[in-house]
């Protein structure tokens, strides 16, 4: 009786928890990803129990080998343990140590047993074919091969053929089944067996571990999260627009792209899209003391530096608001938490995440420059409404079912406004002319050149357009820079735009605007030009910039 009473006490010293400044080795579960431009923030957790009470050691991994040591990070959410110190360790072996790998051993003996199985199934199909065989080379031989055939053979031949048909193709597909089953065991142990490291194509990998330490005051469970930052992930916005044929309203799509090759699967992970761009850094840039000093010539290695550095340092900038379901605003940053937990392998491809759908406000128009173009491009002004930005990104643009083509969004607040270009409106004819190009030479007693120009523009709407239309025609006059040269407009009709946005392009840029509204049939006629004077020494000339 003394034996199994000795047995008992073992065990159940056994199932204890390890005493206090022991190790134990936990692999934590995927919690959530914070996802920014170019890395993420990876969290997992942990629940440790202590029996009783002072320090314990927990080893938690293995993570991945391109995970910043620096930016491990460990605390206890919940529970009555107190996080006291951690250490970051690369490993050398099997990252499959403790229940995973006797879990994954247990699959592969019995993926092993199987297989045996199957052999033997097969043994039986080939036992089964030998007798087909054996009865046809009984008849082929014209001697008795047992009572079968002889029972046959008095019966006639037909019973016989359908036999051997019906029992040659139920072990062929016996066979074919057969190889199918083999192929996928086959290839299910030898994953397993590379996981292990027992096969052929097993071998030991590097990964880091985490040593943590807790100190429990009393005995009970903590949750225990660690987080680390990995390389090679980012996301992006893109953009799926489509206007309503009649141009009444245009609504948004909003798509994030994500991507990740942190060499770790995301499953069923709580994802967070950040605008926070980490490797910007926190500090601001150092003001240089600047002087004037002779040229010297930089060298080539230099100068590729320097290009490097600019593009690097352009390359990072990063998207900084996005629209979402659910946004935690921090002031200077935000997050955007998707509303439900997702995959993400870590395979490089682009994983779609359809957010929401935005409408925008809209105001459609016909732009025209016709000394550039007889075509009138349709394009829509649009407005964001709500309260969620919209960040920079590409779009797919679609007029009803016809895709137009790719456009691209700026960053856009609430109530900001851009333009989408829709392509051109085959309905609004332009016709371009030049009325006058005159040269005045100087007279007897001056000296003064005058070079006159006007031009012309016929805009109609055709009489089977669907309504009236709004249209933008836009010219540019020469402007001089120099006092040598005196430009005055002349025969601008009809009067362009003249609110101050407009005045302030017509004196800096020479951009003359006119706005107005076609009706279907209806004709519009504009005229502008330029008289430019200068002293018969001097020749002009006219620069596009």
């Amino acid at each position: 009786m003394l034996a199994p009473l000795i047995f008992a006490v073992l065990a159940a010293a056994a199932a204890q928890d390890p005493e206090p400044g022991a190790t134990r080795r936990l692999r934590p579960d995927l919690d959530r990803v914070t996802i920014y431009a170019g890395q993420a923030m990876v969290e997992r957790t942990a629940t440790v129990t202590a029996t009783m009470t002072g320090s314990h050691g927990v080893v938690l991994g293995p993570f991945p080998l391109d995970a910043s040591v620096e930016s491990f990070q460990a605390r206890v959410d919940e529970g009555p343990a107190r996080f006291l110190d951690l250490e970051v360790r690369q490993v050398v072996g099997n990252s499959l140590d403790g229940s995973d790998r006797e879990s994954m051993a247990a699959r592969l003996e019995n993926l092993r047993a199987e297989r045996r199985a199957l052999d033997t199934d097969l043994a039986g199909v080939e036992a089964g074919k030998e007798l087909v065989s054996a009865v046809i080379r009984s008849v082929e031989s014209g001697k008795d091969g047992g009572a079968f055939v002889a029972a046959s053979a008095a019966e006639g031949m037909l019973p016989l053929y359908d036999f051997v048909r019906e029992r040659t193709r139920e072990l062929d597909r016996e066979t074919a089944a057969y190889e199918v089953s083999s192929r996928s065991l086959d290839a299910r142990i030898r994953e397993l067996e590379e996981k292990l490291g027992t096969g052929p194509g097993g071998r030991l990998e590097r990964f880091q571990e985490v040593h943590v330490s807790l100190h429990f005051p009393r005995p009970g469970t903590a949750r225990l999260r660690v987080s680390y930052l990995v390389k090679q992930a980012s996301w992006r916005p893109s953009y799926e627009v489509r206007v309503a044929p009649d141009l009444t309203g245009v609504t948004v799509g909003l798509v994030a792209e994500v991507r990740q090759r942190t060499g770790e699967d995301w499953d069923e992970a709580l994802v967070l899209l950040s605008t926070s761009t980490p490797s910007v850094g926190l500090d601001p840039p150092r003001l240089p003391a600047r002087w004037v000093d002779s040229a010297r010539p930089v060298p080539a290695t230099a100068r590729a530096d320097s290009i490097s550095r600019r593009l690097t340092d352009d390359a990072g900038d990063g998207p900084v608001a996005a629209p979402e379901v659910e946004v935690h605003d921090f002031g200077l940053s935000a997050q955007f938490e998707l509303p439900l937990r997702k995959t993400v392998r870590s395979d490089g491809e682009a994983h779609r995440f359809q957010l929401r759908t935005i409408p925008l406000q809209v105001r459609p128009e016909r732009y025209v420059v016709p000394s550039l173009s007889t075509w009138a491009y349709l394009r829509a002004e649009v407005a964001l409404g709500g309260d969620a930005p919209l960040l920079a990104g590409a779009a797919k643009v679609f007029l009803g079912p016809d895709f137009l083509g790719e456009a691209s969004f700026p960053l856009l607040r609430p109530g900001d406004t851009t333009t989408i270009n829709l392509g051109i409106d085959p309905n609004l004819t332009v016709e371009y002319s030049t009325v006058t190009d005159e040269r005045d030479e100087p007279g007897f007693l001056a000296s003064t050149v005058r070079i006159t120009r006007v031009f012309r523009a016929d805009l109609r709407l055709s009489a089977s357009a669907s309504g009236a239309v709004d249209v933008l025609v836009e010219e540019a006059l020469p402007v001089s820079r120099n006092s040598d040269f005196e430009v005055t407009p002349t025969q601008v009709q009809p009067s362009p735009l003249r609110d101050p946005a407009a005045l302030i392009e017509q004196r800096e840029r020479g951009v003359y605007r006119w706005r107005f509204t076609l009706a279907p049939g209806q004709r519009q006629s504009l005229r502008w030009g330029y008289v430019l004077a200068f002293d018969e020494e001097l020749e002009p000339q006219l620069f596009d910039r």
